[in-house]
């Protein structure tokens, strides 16, 4: 047996029997890993916090070949986004964000790329008034970094590239043109929501600049919504998962 030390993102966290807390986490020199906490429900010298979701926390556990979950014996937190969760709309954005995290990567698969993206995502939401940008924004950083976003420069029947209104084909993300859509009535695509004609203007600038450099207030909520629509069945279609947390997102409260 091993000690190691590692810094992890959680994502999610659930109770085992009376007091014990098994939590993933998404740490930088591992990828995601399973973490036992135990006792930590009824402790009163320890802090719920670390196994939030969304908190940053340094995690020292025991490491052992072959097992697939590791006994935790020290956790100190590192942050904690109290703007974020004293917010309804950033806590659905924030599960969706982790849950694509969770459901897109293995365990014990390094990435420090993911989770650098995963870290300034979680920060730059605590802080935007755009949350539902945000989740595009990092939706697209994500397929990116996992190596499969499409070019939108071109639809995938025509070939044209001067179309207006659009869908991302769920299997391929590649984009459908609004008249080849009205031709082919049956395809897969119809799952799809139509997209506006700014949203390719939105995912260029997307994956150019910064997020704080995005003129989000230029593209409409509801457009941006329709967009991270189509890459939720993207993902869901790729991965072959469900992202349970989409349904509060595009829940008509909301819309």
């Amino acid at each position: 047996m091993e000690i190691l030390k590692t810094t992890g993102i959680a994502l999610s966290s659930q109770v085992s029997g009376e007091a014990d807390i098994i939590c993933n986490y998404y740490t930088k020199d591992f990828g995601k890993r399973k973490f036992i906490f135990k006792g930590l429900k009824k402790s009163r010298k320890r802090s719920l916090s670390a196994t939030e979701p969304g908190s940053v926390a340094n995690v020292v556990y025991n490491f052992r070949e072959g097992r697939d979950a590791y006994i935790v014996n020290d956790v100190s937190l590192e942050k904690y986004y109290a703007s974020i969760t004293g917010d309804i709309r950033k806590i659905f954005h924030l599960y969706f964000i982790l849950e694509s995290v969770e459901k897109t990567s293995g365990y014990d698969i390094a990435d420090e790329a993911i989770f650098n993206l995963l870290s300034a995502a979680i920060d730059a939401l605590s802080k935007t008034e755009f949350p539902a940008h945000l989740s595009s924004f990092f939706i697209m950083h994500l397929l990116k970094e996992h190596g499969i976003l499409s070019d939108v420069d071109a639809c995938k029947i025509c070939s044209k590239s001067n179309f207006s209104g659009f869908a991302l084909d769920i299997a391929d993300l590649r984009p459908i043109c609004g008249s080849c859509i009205a031709g082919n009535p049956t395809g897969p695509w119809h799952r799809s929501s139509l997209l506006a004609k700014e949203m390719r203007d939105y995912m260029r600038d997307c994956m150019v600049r910064k997020f704080n450099a995005v003129d989000n207030a230029h593209f409409r909520e509801n457009d941006v919504l329709d967009l991270l629509f189509n890459l939720s069945l993207f993902m869901e279609h790729y991965f072959h998962t469900e992202l349970k947390s989409k349904s509060f997102i595009f829940s008509e409260r909301f819309r």
